[in-house]
């Protein structure tokens, strides 16, 4: 298959997911078909709340862990990375 060359990545990211009448795998499925359809290159997403239930699913490549979080609130006790919620500017 034969794709033209472009000198950028399109990407596409998934932030904060909520799903009430369907099950948040499925969401996603959905999200990952639209960027598709869309021609994105690549679909983000970060370990973070509940993702986890569909990461490993849905076949996502881990990163390569350089990706930094810069949190201000330092008396905050250590966490799972499944509790953490990220607001990106």
């Amino acid at each position: 298959m034969r794709k033209r060359f472009r000198f950028f990545l399109q990407a596409a990211y998934s932030f904060y997911n909520v799903a009430t009448t369907v099950p948040l795998k499925q969401l996603i499925e959905d999200a990952l078909c639209l960027a598709k359809q869309l021609d994105f290159d690549v679909f983000n997403a970060l370990d973070v709340m509940e993702n986890k239930s569909f990461v490993e699913d849905l076949k996502f490549g881990i990163g390569d862990g350089f990706l930094r979080y810069y949190i201000y609130n330092w008396r905050c006790p250590e966490m799972k990375h499944s509790d953490v919620g990220l607001v990106l500017l």
